[in-house]
């Protein structure tokens, strides 16, 4: 019983001696206890967000909006405020006869005599004389569209020159253009001839019309060698 008293008082002795250095190892062992947790907490997280909040993430290049993407695109090319108009060329009738011999002229508004069939009437052309054979031309470029015969009017060529101009030649003997085909200014289409009844006592001739939206038109409207 004295010997476990006399150990008692020792380890109070002990205590009272090294209390302070207890204490201090106490706190040491608490703030080791405390590091240690908050390491552990820290790798758990890492572990569940590795790239952690503070992590920069740069968008794709494509989506990111430059300052002058939304203004709007302007044309460098200069707006000419008086654009030129080209001016139509203006279309010169050639004559369909090389040697110009004028028999019966263009007379819409005047009745004019008919000696084959003995009767005033207008006269919707102009009649070339010549020599039954001589060369007829086209009076411009376009393309045949018509070729007919018929007692009154003998061998008619029509050219269409454009969606407003065609011209008719007619009294000739048999063409020699089909229908389509295209033809040039000045370029043969025939020959002169008595094919025409209807005017048949004033000899060889080419009767030549012009019209204009389909209407009967004066052919010195385009015609250079002026009104006979």
């Amino acid at each position: 019983m004295e010997k476990k008293r006399a150990t008692n008082g020792k380890f109070k002795t002990f205590l009272k001696k090294n209390v302070y250095y207890i204490i201090m190892g106490v706190c040491l062992i608490a703030i080791a206890a405390m590091i240690t947790v908050a390491l552990v907490v820290k790798d758990n997280k890492d572990a569940v967000d590795p790239a952690g909040p503070s992590q920069d993430i740069t968008p794709p290049a494509d989506d990111v909006v430059k300052p002058d993407d939304d203004k709007p695109t302007v044309d460098p090319t200069p707006i000419d405020p008086d654009p030129v108009v080209p001016t139509p060329t203006a279309i010169v009738f050639a004559c369909p006869v090389a040697d110009v011999n004028i028999l019966k002229d263009y007379s819409i508004d005047t009745l004019v005599w008919n000696g084959t069939l003995k009767h005033y009437a207008v006269h919707t052309g102009i009649d070339f004389a010549g020599n039954d054979g001589d060369s007829v031309m086209s009076a411009y470029s376009g393309t045949v569209s018509n070729i007919k015969y018929d007692v009154l009017n003998g061998y008619t060529v029509t050219i269409t020159h454009n969606d407003k101009l065609t011209t008719t030649y007619s009294s000739l003997n048999e063409p020699t253009v089909t229908v389509g085909q295209s033809v040039l200014k000045g370029e043969v289409i025939g020959t002169m001839g008595v094919t025409a009844t209807n005017e048949y006592l004033d000899g060889a001739h080419v009767h030549f019309c012009l019209y204009e939206n389909g209407e009967v038109a004066n052919p010195y409207a385009y015609l250079t060698i002026g009104e006979k």
